[in-house]
């Protein structure tokens, strides 16, 4: 177990849910999360986790410095959250994080989201990256508010990119946000004190 973890979060609701990062005894809970989720939940995700053959290759292939994943369970030990942060080794976006979120329907608009994503950031700002990117629908206004609570701005639109099962085209917007360390950012602020007393 990752030190700091397991983590207890109470939600909107009054419900508790245990949040902690994704071990290799998970793997018959996370298949039965994602092969419970209603199509359309899920139709837009990297990978199709519906299929249980596909999900049993995410959890035996992921290599942890390339996908990093926070499970949130219930008090009776499902899973209700999933989100995972991916990262490229090499390259020009070796410095970004790419954030996805699958939250449980009767789960929705109680908050997790927002505190998986935090989780999410926080171990970003661990692994030295310097941007977290995520793609939503233009139809998704929820998620869309949930991230601009946490700092992700609108940084691109792409028209008619995603198509829904129904055959609707819909625009898919990037939302980014700059990761900074919180002690960084606080070393910044004393050395600019420090030199306001400076000026006279």
């Amino acid at each position: 177990m990752e030190e700091g973890y397991p983590q207890m979060a109470i939600l909107k609701s009054g419900a508790t849910v245990t949040l902690r990062p994704f071990e290799p005894s998970d793997e018959p809970e996370f298949v039965q999360f994602f092969s419970s989720l209603p199509p359309e939940h899920v139709e837009f995700l990297r990978d199709n986790l519906r299929d249980p053959e596909v999900a049993h290759c995410f959890i035996r292939l992921r290599e942890p410095d390339q996908a990093w994943t926070m499970l949130a369970f219930s008090e009776d030990g499902r899973v209700v959250g999933n989100a995972t942060l991916y990262m490229d080794r090499h390259g020009w976006r070796r410095h970004v994080g790419v954030v996805h979120v699958v939250i449980a329907p009767e789960y929705l608009r109680q908050r997790l989201a927002m505190r998986l994503v935090r989780e999410l950031m926080s171990y970003a700002t661990l692994r030295g990256l310097k941007k977290l990117e995520v793609q939503v629908l233009d139809s998704q206004t929820g998620a869309r508010i949930a991230f601009k609570h946490l700092g992700f701005r609108e940084e691109a639109r792409l028209r008619g990119h995603a198509m829904d099962l129904r055959g609707k085209l819909h625009d898919i917007i990037i939302l980014t946000t700059d990761v900074y360390d919180p002690w960084r950012r606080m070393e910044d602020l004393v050395f600019e004190l420090d030199c306001a007393r400076e000026i006279p």
